[in-house]
């Protein structure tokens, strides 16, 4: 409080901590304490968000690189931190809608995610070239992804971890109204021409001892 007394009053109970709680848990008592786009998309509550969500980042981008440009400091005279506000690289939508997970923020925290996926063919952790990825929904035991791949002529496979770093079990998988069983810590979709598939995971959350191994690593 200041001279004036208190201040900086706000008409919402203090929700410090409030969404990271209810992603680890999925009770329904915690969501209650959350207002959130994202978790309103992932209720089926605000179908337009992830275009909302990406163009407000584009929006974000395109400003930060005019104030890039429009820096008239000198590397002498600029602190090391002073460009940290206009840096272009805006993740936090992107490990919402892709991975279903928390943002890790500046501070590097771990990353909290209900999905992360592999490219088999290069070797490499990420989604494979020319696909793209979409969490639709997720409960406390299943998570819906929509894939496309926007190539014409290339099929390709993606793997699909359960977590950042496999603490979940995939039970089963359902891809065009068939279910496969897999009892893993991660399944491989292949992608064909052209085409957009949801597949729906049921997942054992926080099953697993937590791996940085790759999935093709025995």
């Amino acid at each position: 409080y200041g001279n004036d007394g208190w201040y900086d009053f706000r008409d919402k109970p203090f929700d410090e901590g409030a969404l990271a709680i209810y992603y680890w848990s999925m009770d329904k008592s915690d969501r209650k304490r959350v207002t959130n786009d994202w978790l309103d998309f992932l209720d089926g509550q605000n179908e337009s968000y992830p275009v909302d969500a990406l163009e407000g980042d584009l929006k974000s981008v395109r400003s930060k690189m005019d104030g890039v440009r429009l820096d008239t400091a000198s590397p002498d005279t600029r602190m090391s931190d002073d460009m940290n506000h206009l840096t272009p690289a805006i993740t936090g939508t992107l490990t919402q809608l892709m991975l279903g997970g928390l943002p890790t923020g500046r501070e590097g925290h771990p990353l909290h995610s209900r999905v992360r996926y592999f490219d088999p063919q290069r070797h490499r952790a990420g989604i494979p070239e020319n696909v793209a990825a979409l969490v639709t929904q997720m409960t406390a035991t299943e998570t819906a992804i929509t894939f496309a791949n926007v190539s014409q002529v290339e099929g390709y496979t993606v793997i699909v971890q359960g977590g950042a770093y496999g603490e979940h079990q995939i039970v089963t998988a359902r891809a065009n109204g068939q279910m496969t069983d897999v009892s893993d810590s991660y399944c491989s979709i292949h992608l064909t021409p052209g085409t957009v598939t949801e597949i729906k995971l049921t997942m054992h959350r926080y099953s697993n001892q937590p791996t940085l191994r790759f999935p093709w690593i025995g």
